[in-house]
This record gives structure tokens, sequence and C-alpha cells, in this order.
């Protein structure tokens, strides 16, 4: 009877649950900073009507039935009844851009006509809300980023330079 009393006791300290290691999430370094700030859009369904991501800035994006949307170069992945959507980035000299995600999707980015290979993948540091970040080595010009297979019908995404706020060479 003492035993049971015993383990009755510690019961309560026992089943108290761990405390939240996100609950309090760190800063985020370079070039993420701006991840927690949150525009609003809606992804294109063709090249001509993807809106525009501008470096830095990122948005939570409504994405469409994959069957909706006419994409620039082939998918890397297509999913049966998954979301997808086109927004346009325009690069002014050549960078390594980094586009994250907050949910899983597959992230193709096309110059033209012209898929590009992606230079490295990444996660998101921990408790950022960021899953999943691909880097692609980018050539000035306008470029179109597609994202498929996302099984939901939102995302957050923000495309940034790999050298944001970094001091440059003179």
């Amino acid at each position: 009877m003492k035993r049971l009393a015993f383990l009755l006791a510690l019961t309560p300290f026992s089943a108290q649950a761990a405390p939240d290691p996100c609950a309090s999430p760190p800063l985020l370094a370079e070039p993420w900073t701006s991840w927690t700030q949150s525009g609003t859009a809606t992804a294109g369904a063709t090249g001509s009507t993807a809106p525009r991501l501008i470096l830095g800035k990122p948005v939570t994006a409504t994405l469409r039935p994959g069957a909706q949307v006419q994409f620039v170069v082939r998918p890397g992945k297509v999913i049966p009844k998954s979301y997808a959507g086109l927004f346009s980035l325009a690069v002014k000299d050549a960078a390594r851009i980094g586009i994250a995600l907050s949910e899983g999707a597959w992230v193709d980015v096309a110059t033209g006509t012209t898929a590009l290979t992606s230079a490295a993948h990444d996660h998101g540091p921990a408790c950022s809300g960021i899953r999943k970040i691909v880097w692609f080595d980018l050539p000035p010009g306008l470029h179109t980023i597609q994202i498929t297979g996302a099984l939901k019908p939102s995302i957050s995404i923000m495309a940034a330079d790999a050298r944001a706020n970094q001091l440059q060479p003179r």
C-alpha cells in the first residue's frame, strides 16, 4: 500500500509535458530575418499572372489546384490532388538565391522556358517555421518560381539572396 501511495505521488510529476522548445524561438540569422513578417498573395495559374516576389519579403500565398496551373517548364514532381502555383522573381545581379517554404512542396525555377538546376537544399533553422530551402544560382533577369506537390492550399514563401546584409568587398 505504501508503494502504491508513493507511485501515485510521483504520477503528476512524471506525467507533466516537457517544455515546448519553440515557445520562444530564437531570432533568425540573415538572410531569413524577415521570415516572420508576411504579406499575402495568390499564386499565378500562368506565367503572365504570377505575382512578383521581392527578395527578403515573405508572403503567405494561396495556391491553386495543380490541374489549374499552366507550368512554364515541366515540374520536377507532380502529386495528384495537390496544390501548385507560379511566382516571378527579378534578379539584378547574378546571385545564389534561396527559396524558403513553410510546407513540404517541390520548387522549380525557370528562366524563360529553361529549367534551372538547384545548387543546394537545406532545412530551415529549428523552430523557424521554414520547412525547406532550395538554393539556385540565378543569372540576372526575370525568373519563374514553380511550386508543385503542396498538400495544403496555403504556403509561406520567401526568396532571399545568400549575401543579404553582408559586407561586400569593395
